[in-house]
């Protein structure tokens, strides 16, 4: 009871941080948040929480990419190796390596024996070292998440200990279409809509501009928040890096993050095609 009392202290403190200093758009009540919350624990077994019927797993982050065809993105100028990565996600390994930025490093090494107890989120606390998950696609019924094209996205390192659990949907406002992804949080949620565009010969996603109905949101009980933080994914083809010396399948990306416009964390992902 003392945790979950902290955690809507939490919650509170959050929702007037952005209500004052952060100066994103106003929430409207038309995104579409996934209803999936947690419980003190989330783990890589959330999933055994609900009856879900058996489906044939989805085999990438999408099922087809020109679903996102708009104003900003045109899918057939969009690297092949790129389109197949995000099509056919676990038909690749993913490599990583974090960067906490200075002043949060000693932050966030505290907060990895958090995120680690929760078992989601769960970065580690050094910078540097080269890690590696594996993944799993499951996919989810509308009875359960009904947002477009719902699967879940769960990542896990070799020991099988969680690394992140996120629920991958998409939703579509006037010409453009999001990513909309939500991962579970005690009694919350941390969703994230992402626009996305056409960089060099891969791919951006992002959530500025603030007019449109990108950003970071804390999903609660009693409504959503729209957090200060932002961030960005760029996603490219090895052949966009000829020194790198990898195969021309390989996908490189890098996943930036910002608190109140200071950047905190560096993620570096390499793909490699199994």
């Amino acid at each position: 009871m003392e945790i979950f009392g902290l955690w809507y202290f939490a919650i509170i403190a959050l929702f007037f941080l952005g209500y004052f200093l952060h100066r994103h758009h106003t929430i409207t009540t038309e995104i579409p948040f996934s209803p999936l919350f947690g419980n003190l624990k989330i783990g890589s077994n959330y999933l055994s929480n609900y009856d879900l019927p058996h489906l044939p797993p989805p085999n990438g982050e999408v099922d087809d990419i020109n679903h996102f065809s708009g104003p900003n993105f045109d899918p057939t100028i969009l690297s092949p190796s790129v389109k197949h990565f995000y099509e056919q996600t676990s038909s690749y390994s993913l490599n990583f390596r974090v960067f906490w930025h200075f002043p949060f490093r000693t932050g966030a090494f505290v907060a990895s024996y958090l995120t680690s107890y929760i078992e989601q989120l769960n970065l580690p606390g050094k910078n540097g070292e080269l890690h590696e998950m594996k993944s799993e696609f499951v996919t989810i019924p509308p009875s359960l998440d009904p947002r477009n094209g719902t699967r879940a996205w769960i990542r896990t390192n070799p020991s099988n200990e969680t690394i992140f659990v996120a629920f991958y949907a998409t939703h579509k406002r006037e010409s453009t279409t999001y990513v909309n992804i939500a991962a579970p949080l005690p009694f919350s949620n941390l969703s994230t809509v992402l626009n996305i565009k056409n960089f060099e010969s891969g791919l951006e996603l992002n959530t500025l501009p603030s007019t449109s109905d990108g950003g970071i949101y804390l999903v609660t009980p009693i409504g959503p928040i729209s957090l200060p933080l932002s961030q960005r994914f760029q996603v490219l083809p090895s052949t966009s890096f000829p020194s790198s010396n990898l195969p021309p399948e390989t996908i490189i990306a890098t996943h930036e993050m910002w608190v109140f416009g200071l950047k905190f964390l560096t993620i570096s992902y390499i793909a490699n095609k199994t």
